[in-house]
């Protein structure tokens, strides 16, 4: 029982319907498909692609923290972490693959938090 509720709310989600009804965690509110980090005089940005991912392999450009260190996550769109690492020391235009290729499909959002800001990216696993 639990898991046909929890199956249904995913779906739902999914097609932006609990808007209205179900508060949705912090990490998870819909937000638009590239949000800036939260400084309009530097450009830092998070590029997730290819989107939507068919084989589960995407890569991410990191730019505008270079020398500083970030943290990426991918959560569900209940909002649960996923997938958690630290970079460090990055460079001006940072890449990143990641394997999500054992995540069901759906939406997950990518998630970069650097010096106090963060920045969400929707992503789709078919």
């Amino acid at each position: 029982m639990k898991q046909k509720l929890l199956y249904s709310l995913f779906c739902l989600a999914s097609l932006g319907l609990l808007r209205s009804s179900l508060p949705l965690p912090v990490a998870a509110a819909p937000i638009a498909r590239h949000q800036g980090i939260a400084r309009p005089s530097e450009e830092r940005t998070l590029v997730v692609y290819p989107n939507p991912s068919t084989t589960g392999i995407v890569h991410l450009t990191i730019n505008g923290l270079e020398g500083r260190r970030a943290e990426i996550s991918v959560l569900n769109v209940l909002g649960t972490v996923m997938y958690r690492e630290t970079l460090t020391e990055l460079n001006d235009h940072a890449t990143k693959t990641l394997d999500l290729s054992k995540f069901a499909n759906g939406l997950y959002y990518v998630k970069l938090e650097a010096d106090n800001a963060t920045q969400l990216c929707k992503l789709i696993i078919r």
